[in-house]
């Protein structure tokens, strides 16, 4: 009898298949682009061509294709929520990296400062209170007082970098506000609180010296000058005196 031998048939099979992975997780300001997403290792699975379509991502499950993301590699745009992403790679197969986080911080939002005063001149006003609290960013905040005499130029005060401030005794009107910095998400300014203070008050001036006889009346003391400044509203109490230091 005959024997006939088949030919052998080479099967080759495609190394052990792995996704690869990317760049790192990241934590930025609200409404800022994070750092591109690079190809920290290549896919290594099917023929070795590959093609790449990345996804994103809110709760890390629920995944959803990105638009003309095609590449090894990719830049997010500007985020305003926490959003997940990952790569896949397709050849004979997909295969997807494990997801990385870019973590958004809230928006950063100023709090409140105490509330306007009106004072009398060279008086000091009620210390200016937290309100409240500023929000976003980091969640950690660090403060510097401004004060203005027009409500839009403004100077720091120096050493006022408290929750809280106290200014001293004003001669003029002065507006009062709180920058609020949260690390590398910005600077951010409390709406200003205005202290209105009260012109100087002046007594005016009354009448004129006079000489007069043994027990008879004097001529009726005039406002010669009414006063000035104070809240513009008096009230009068005449004093006498018999040395001119106790009244």
């Amino acid at each position: 009898a005959n024997n006939a031998t088949t030919l052998d048939i080479p099967i080759t099979v495609q190394s052990t298949s792995t996704a690869g992975s990317i760049g790192t997780a990241q934590s930025i300001c609200y409404n800022t682009t994070p750092s591109g997403l690079s190809n920290v290792s290549s896919p290594t699975l099917g023929t070795g061509s590959y093609t790449y379509q990345w996804q994103s991502s809110t709760d890390n499950s629920t995944w959803s294709d990105i638009g003309s993301a095609t590449s090894i590699t990719y830049s997010p745009g500007a985020l305003t929520s926490s959003t997940y992403y990952r790569r896949g790679a397709t050849s004979c197969g997909t295969a997807y990296t494990s997801s990385v986080l870019v973590t958004v911080y809230g928006d950063l939002t100023a709090g409140s400062v105490g509330s306007s005063q009106t004072i009398c001149y060279n008086a000091t006003p009620s210390g200016l209170t937290n309100s409240s609290s500023p929000t976003g960013g980091t969640g950690s905040y660090t403060y510097q007082w401004q004060s203005s005499s027009n409500n839009s130029t403004w100077s720091d005060i120096g050493s006022a970098t408290s929750i809280t401030y106290s200014p001293g005794a004003l001669t003029s009107n002065t507006y009062y506000r709180r920058a609020e910095t949260s690390g590398s998400c910005g600077t951010v300014y409390t709406a200003s609180v205005l202290m209105t203070v009260q012109s100087n008050l002046t007594a005016g001036s009354i009448g004129s010296a006079q000489t007069i006889c043994y027990n008879t009346s004097p001529s009726t003391l005039t406002n010669s000058s009414a006063p000035t400044g104070g809240t513009g509203s008096y009230t009068y109490q005449w004093q006498s005196s018999s040395n001119n230091s106790t009244w």
